[in-house]
């Protein structure tokens, strides 16, 4: 590939990347699950701009790297928003331990969500193992 097409590449992945940072930097607290309409892009376009970065930087500092596979696997907290208020709401029905609650319903449903978000956060950590281990 030219290099100038290589550069114009990383170009465009650093501006996506960079988006997707400061919203990371605005969040106050962690939570399980965000709305992914906070994302400056699609998450796929995320994704591809931290692999991108990931493949095309040779001289990358490795607390960078670290930080890019962090918000690569974080990314799978963005979920739809429907879902992050399907969460929450079962999440206060079960710390409420009241089955009566309006919200009970939501709490099985609430716990698939936070095993789907596991779950695709262990795959994206997979996804990241070759740059946590390039040299394996």
């Amino acid at each position: 590939m030219d290099q100038a097409v290589i550069d114009k590449k990383v170009e465009q992945a650093e501006t996506v990347v960079n988006a997707y940072g400061t919203i990371l930097a605005k969040l106050k607290h962690v939570n399980s699950a965000l709305p992914n309409t906070l994302l400056p892009y699609d998450k796929e376009t995320i994704k591809q701009a931290i692999h991108t970065l990931l493949w095309e930087l040779d001289d990358i500092d490795d607390d960078v790297k670290s930080g890019l596979i962090q918000a690569y696997v974080f990314l799978e907290q963005f979920i739809p928003e429907n879902k992050v208020v399907v969460l929450a709401r079962g999440q206060a029905a079960i710390q409420s331990a009241d089955p009566e609650r309006d919200d009970w319903h939501y709490a099985d449903e609430a716990n698939n969500i936070l095993v789907q978000i596991k779950v695709a956060m262990e795959e994206a950590m997979r996804d990241m193992s070759l740059f946590v281990h390039p040299d394996k």
